[in-house]
């Protein structure tokens, strides 16, 4: 794939003035608006302090685990919304566009690539013919994991060794109690790995949480259920087991894993419904749920510690959001930003 590199003048007029570029920890937009979806990039300390925008305009970004690139998603045509990946150098400026529309970049621990989703259209009768998942680099470069064709995809996530990746995959137009989970190496060989069913994976320290959905009937209206299960992705499907047995109610739906601790004693997440989330977290040994922060929150992140989460709390009627460290003891939590879009972390965000 031809690379486009755009270098950002002033970006490099200031390089030598900016060294403290590189020590960031957090990235993140202002809330966006429907006639300017693209807002600067803005990097950060770990408590929202030495705030700093970068010369480049997006969406949606992702700051690598070890702080050096963000990647994000640029809105090229605001008609069709397409999300064009680019990434840029913390430390310089130096934007790569990668040309190619891939969407949701989720970044490997050893910061080598993301993973990102690819759709494929048909004509406006067809509609979305598939959607599938690119492992992508900073210099552009890119490989197919799972071509967009015929299937959806929910989720996906990297091994803790950055070497395999886990996803959701389900026949377009079928609900998602039918999504199976599949790995495959990060470089595309080798055969995939049939890990039985399951949708939104994500890999821990030693093992891997996930949903199993269920349906039931409430008041006539069919809704959805959920548990979070967990497998050993070296012993694989066979290993599979329920770690929850939330008891939802009305349309709550029940928990979904979004982060693991760093040493894999909690699967941190939320418990979701319409028009609401509230964060929690689970004893990965006893499968204990503990509610904690405020509710409409999503949690983003985690701290190097595991003992805080990074939560976005959105306000349902003012449609803002704001940024919290949220301890999961019963401690309050700390406002750290107002008005943002999406933010991300590095993997040693401490607030």
């Amino acid at each position: 794939m031809r690379t486009r590199i755009l270098i950002a003048l002033a970006a490099l007029g200031a390089l030598l003035a900016l060294p403290a570029f590189a020590g960031a920890t957090m990235a993140y937009t202002t809330n966006p608006t429907a006639g300017s979806p693209n807002r600067p990039l803005i990097v950060s300390d770990d408590d929202g302090a030495n705030v700093r925008t970068l010369n480049v305009t997006g969406t949606e970004p992702q700051i690598s685990p070890n702080g050096q690139y963000i990647a994000y998603s640029y809105i090229a045509n605001k008609r069709t919304w397409t999300q064009e990946l680019r990434f840029v150098n913390v430390a310089t400026g130096v934007m790569v566009d990668t040309n190619l529309v891939c969407s949701g970049p989720e970044w490997a621990p050893n910061s080598s690539a993301v993973l990102c989703t690819v759709a494929r259209w048909g004509t406006e009768k067809q509609g979305l013919l598939g959607t599938g998942i690119n492992a992508v680099k900073p210099d552009g470069s890119s490989t197919i994991i799972l071509p967009a064709n015929g299937l959806s995809v929910e989720g996906y996530s990297w091994s803790p060794d950055s070497s395999k990746v886990v996803w959701d995959q389900v026949a377009i137009g079928t609900l998602p109690t039918k999504a199976v989970l599949r790995s495959l190496n990060a470089d595309g060989s080798g055969a995939v790995v049939k890990l039985g069913g399951g949708v939104n994976p994500v890999w821990g320290p030693t093992k891997i949480a996930y949903q199993r959905i269920t349906s039931a009937l409430v008041s006539g209206t069919q809704v959805q259920r959920s548990q979070i299960w967990t497998l050993d992705p070296v012993a694989g499907a066979s290993s599979a087991a329920p770690l929850t047995d939330y008891r939802a109610k009305g349309l709550i739906e029940g928990p979904f894993p979004s982060k693991w601790s760093p040493d894999g004693t909690r699967v941190v997440g939320e418990v979701e419904g319409e028009d609401y989330t509230q964060p929690v977290y689970v004893n990965a040994a006893t499968g204990r749920i503990r509610a904690f922060g405020q509710q409409g929150g999503t949690v983003v992140g985690i701290s190097a510690d595991g003992t805080q989460a990074l939560v976005v709390v959105t306000d349902f009627g003012a449609s803002t959001q704001s940024v919290w460290a949220s301890p999961l003891a019963k401690e309050s939590s700390s406002l750290l930003l107002k008005n943002v879009g999406l933010v991300s972390v590095t993997a040693n965000w401490q607030p």
